[in-house]
């Protein structure tokens, strides 16, 4: 039996076309911008559309709110700098837009499993076998 906050969820649940946009739009600035420090609320603003409706609707879009999004790539950028520069984990997480070192380990290792350090030295063991194997051939 379908209740009435079941058809209005359902009502709410399919973006509108004219939203898209709107969403699109949303996506791009935290692209380009993942080191600031966004609040839904502003962020909704400066698409034109209203909280809700941008969170509900980057999840429908991206599976993911913007929140998490932006997570997710600031993580991947992390990944990134620990391997490729010589950056110490603290200056990787203030390089990616997090305010605390602790803030920055805890989501990478709910992200990749290890905490950056582990992520660091795993890779770095195996460029070092992988060089040391390609030397032989």
């Amino acid at each position: 039996m379908e209740t009435h906050t079941s058809r209005y969820l359902k009502s709410i649940s399919v973006i509108k076309s004219y939203d898209v946009p709107a969403i699109k739009h949303a996506r791009e600035i935290i692209e380009k911008n993942i080191t600031d420090h966004w609040s839904l609320e502003i962020l909704a603003a400066k698409v034109g559309i209203n909280n809700f409706k941008l969170k509900v609707g980057f999840k429908q879009l991206y599976n993911d709110t913007p929140y998490q999004f932006l997570i997710k790539l600031r993580l991947e950028k992390a990944s990134r700098l620990l391997l490729d520069t010589d950056l110490s984990i603290k200056e990787v997480a203030d390089r990616i837009g997090f305010d605390s070192y602790r803030g920055f380990s805890k989501a990478f290792k709910n992200n990749y499993g290890v905490l950056p350090t582990m992520y660091r030295k795993t890779r770095e063991r195996y460029c070092h076998r992988y060089l040391e194997f390609a030397s032989i051939l």
